[in-house]
């Protein structure tokens, strides 16, 4: 019986992650706005919890952090409404590019935030994929942004962690 859902964006679909009690509902390029268009749909699945990872491409496509802020507020009230257990994972950082990621910082601290004022847990990831510069190691990446198989074998070590 599926228990879980993660509930992201590309790095999430492409996850090659698998687990019988586990539904991969990440779609590529989806951003906060997007999740809160499909959100209401994910409670049919009717699991207990959800793993949530999405930010990155608000900040590739230029939302302020205000806006994302905005729609992560709504995407939490509507999961705390839906799921006993909320997971919220840190957006992790891209590489080669210390002023997005300098932007993906600032909304982890908000989505932290954010998540401990619903008693969500906030998993704090993006140190284990720094290198020294604070950016995206070369070696977790196949193209700056998304995961190699070296960064999805942290990536899926934690989130076994927490299923």
């Amino acid at each position: 019986m599926k228990t879980t859902i993660l509930l992201g964006d590309s790095i999430t679909e492409l996850n090659p992650f698998k687990h019988d009690k586990v539904i991969n509902l990440g779609v590529y390029g989806n951003t906060t706005v997007d999740i809160v268009s499909r959100i209401n749909g994910i409670s049919e699945f009717n699991c207990k919890k959800v793993i949530l990872k999405v930010g990155i491409n608000d900040i590739l496509k230029g939302f302020s952090l205000k806006k994302s802020y905005k729609y992560y507020k709504e995407i939490f009230h509507t999961l705390g409404k839906h799921f006993k257990k909320i997971i919220v994972l840190s957006i992790l950082p891209i590489e080669g590019r210390s002023k997005i990621n300098m932007k993906v910082r600032k909304l982890n601290r908000i989505i932290e935030e954010n998540a401990a004022i619903n008693n969500f847990n906030f998993i704090d990831l993006h140190h284990l994929f720094c290198d020294e510069n604070l950016n995206l190691k070369s070696e977790y990446s196949v193209d700056g942004i998304h995961l190699s198989p070296q960064g999805y074998e942290i990536l899926n070590s934690e989130i076994l962690k927490l299923i």
